[in-house]
């Protein structure tokens, strides 16, 4: 196909694009996800379960229970979805695959970190770095688990 083409509506083949294009389609569906579903986590353990009264967190266990295990299922959806999305030749490639399905999870985590700023402390870097770990390999296994 020639670049003349283009104005008669034939889009490039898959295996024609760049390997950078093939992972912005993943990329793309992986934030997307991952951000819809950490928004309604929010509206839902903020505004429904604990409401004006924050002194219901207090609990360890309560903090994991309604944020630490939603926040990483949030991570496995997205991980999954930008995995799901994932095709063409570039899929083939193990490499080219962790890449297009772990990379917008780790760079929504480091944006988190960024943000924190000097309220970071290292137990809550190292509950979020095990909340993405765990997000990361459910997600992928899942998609491993879905494509055989």
């Amino acid at each position: 196909m020639s670049r003349y083409d283009a104005h008669r509506g034939y889009a490039a083949p898959a295996h024609d694009r760049p390997r950078l294009m093939n992972l912005m389609l993943p990329w793309a569906a992986g934030i997307v996800v991952t951000l819809v579903t950490q928004l309604v986590l929010a509206v839902l353990v903020w505004d429904v379960i604990t409401g004006d009264d924050v002194s219901t967190m207090a609990s360890p266990v309560r903090t994991v229970l309604l944020l630490h295990l939603p926040s990483a299922a949030c991570v496995a959806l997205g991980v999954w979805a930008a995995a799901a999305v994932h095709q063409g030749a570039s899929r083939e490639s193990q490499v080219r695959h962790f890449i297009a399905a772990f990379t917008p999870a780790v760079v929504l985590q480091l944006v988190i970190f960024l943000s924190q700023g000097s309220d970071l402390t290292v137990i809550t870097f190292l509950v979020q770095l095990v909340v993405l770990v765990v997000g990361c390999a459910v997600g992928f296994l899942v998609d491993r688990l879905r494509n055989g």
